[in-house]
């Protein structure tokens, strides 16, 4: 659990920023990689990429931070009562710790809805938005149920909705941009094949 809350003091424009920037570069690579080879590769390894990120995601947030049973089922409906709530009893740092924990759970689902587009292709954005949407309420539930020290909290739902769209926006930028840089680095290709098929047509 204290790594979780290093990963959280960790939370700033700038690592917010970067971590942005390795998603697409990422997203990038695999839409280069499925661009240019057309096999099952690249969907393997998107797929493995996938794997191992929703075995981090569920440790990160079912691990208990209290023998199981021992605690409360506590769960908050209303959008901000985590935060808005909270805040009126505690320090300015300590929201801005709260902020920052809401920013992690927006990246946690960003590689989501970006690798799946790679490892599943046939997968339509909605279908990914409502994979990450539907994990998350799973996973409050399972906290809700565990009753092992977490809160199930809406604003994990809305949060994990967020970073779903913004990993389904970055998967779509990459390929925008797969393609553009694969047009501009085979112009003489493009070329010689529309003067090979010329005499063809006279």
């Amino acid at each position: 659990m204290r790594s979780v809350w290093q990963v959280v003091l960790s939370v700033t424009p700038i690592t917010v920023a970067l971590f942005l920037l390795a998603a697409l570069a990422l997203a990038l690579g695999l839409a280069l990689w499925s661009a240019r080879a057309p096999h099952r590769r690249a969907r393997t390894a998107a797929g493995v990429l996938l794997a191992g990120w929703l075995l981090l995601m569920l440790v990160v947030t079912l691990t208990p931070t209290q023998p199981i049973g021992s605690g409360d089922a506590t769960i908050w409906w209303r959008p901000g009562e985590g935060l808005l709530d909270l805040g009126a009893q505690l320090e300015p740092g300590e929201v801005e710790m709260l902020v920052r924990r809401q920013i992690a759970d927006t990246a946690l689902f960003v590689p989501l809805p970006l690798l799946l587009r790679f490892a599943a292709p046939r997968w339509s954005a909605a279908g990914a938005f409502l994979l990450g949407v539907g994990l998350c309420v799973a996973i409050e539930a399972g906290q809700l149920l565990m009753r092992a020290g977490r809160v199930a909290d809406i604003d994990d739902v809305l949060c994990a909705a967020a970073g779903t769209v913004l990993g389904a926006a970055l998967a779509l930028l990459a390929k925008l941009l797969a393609t553009v840089l694969l047009r501009r680095a085979r112009p003489g290709r493009v070329v010689r094949t529309a003067a090979a098929a010329a005499p063809e047509e006279v």
